[in-house]
């Protein structure tokens, strides 16, 4: 009977390795399971980071126009100052300068990569985890659309009317070209809005970082951090190579004779020329 109950070894060994097998499962598991927690963490907070870096880059560059604007502002106010008989009576060039510089405005683009990347893929926002994050992300990105094609049809709008005075300038009153674009209403009333346009930059600007602000607490990154990843993005990066200048490319044109020498065409042209002068 002893002998009977006594367990074998191989029954032993069959459930030594069954508990060591299993053992190696939930450590396998269990250790790929954290690796790829730790994998979305990093994701979660590089998307975050892109994400807030490239509001605060947007926020730079409305920052940029603030300050383009402010000059721009000066010399329009200036100008409009000027009585418009007064400006008949000057040299036209004068005013050459300060009529492009407060005519001519630059597009506002962005880049979109960060956005592309947050609004397409799936995953990050599964990862991300924070639904109000998400939403914040979300009408920023729509604003900086508005803001970005409103800025740019204004663009389109003043160039448009600028060059239709240059096109039909008996269409407007005035004895020279800056009195005729200064004793038009409409485009005084251009230059008189290039201050709103400059308070509503700077409006923007604050705006769009107390918004970054609320997304920074809401994902546990800290101002410092998008700063300093932004600034990391921004900076050109050093190969300790020269840059590269066209001046490096510049090839010598080719002489005409060599070319009437050595072009097929310019060979039977010259031959049916000369056939045409005997």
């Amino acid at each position: 009977m002893d002998k009977e109950r006594k367990i074998k070894p191989w029954v032993t060994d069959l459930v030594v390795s069954i508990i060591a097998t299993t053992i190696s499962i939930v450590l396998t598991f269990g250790t790929t399971m954290l690796i790829d927690r730790n994998r979305q963490i990093k994701e979660r907070r590089l998307t975050a980071l892109m994400v807030m870096s490239n509001i605060e880059t947007f926020a730079r560059s409305m920052e940029s126009k603030a300050e383009e604007l402010a000059r721009k502002d000066s010399v329009a106010q200036w100008l409009l100052s000027l009585p418009v008989s007064d400006i008949e009576r000057i040299s036209p060039s004068v005013f050459n300068q300060p009529l492009i510089e407060v005519f001519y405005l630059s597009e506002f683009h962005y880049d979109k990569t960060a956005e592309a990347i947050f609004s397409s893929n799936l995953d990050t926002w599964k990862n991300l985890g924070n639904f109000q994050f998400i939403d914040n992300v979300g009408s920023i990105f729509s604003s900086m659309h508005w803001i970005e094609d409103y800025w740019n049809r204004q663009v389109e709008l003043q160039t448009e009317e600028y060059n239709q005075v240059r096109k039909s300038p008996d269409d407007y009153p005035g004895a020279t070209f800056p009195a005729k674009y200064l004793s038009n209403w409409q485009i005084r009333l251009k230059l008189s809005r290039i201050h709103s346009m400059r308070e509503w930059f700077e409006y923007n600007v604050a705006q769009f970082r107390q918004s970054n602000r609320k997304n920074m607490m809401l994902i546990g990154i800290t101002e410092q951090e998008v700063m300093d990843f932004t600034d990391e993005r921004m900076t050109e990066f050093d190969t300790g190579e020269e840059p590269v200048k066209m001046s490096d490319f510049t090839i010598p044109a080719p002489k005409k004779d060599s070319l009437r020498a050595t072009l097929p065409y310019a060979i039977q042209v010259d031959s049916l020329l000369r056939k045409a002068g005997q």
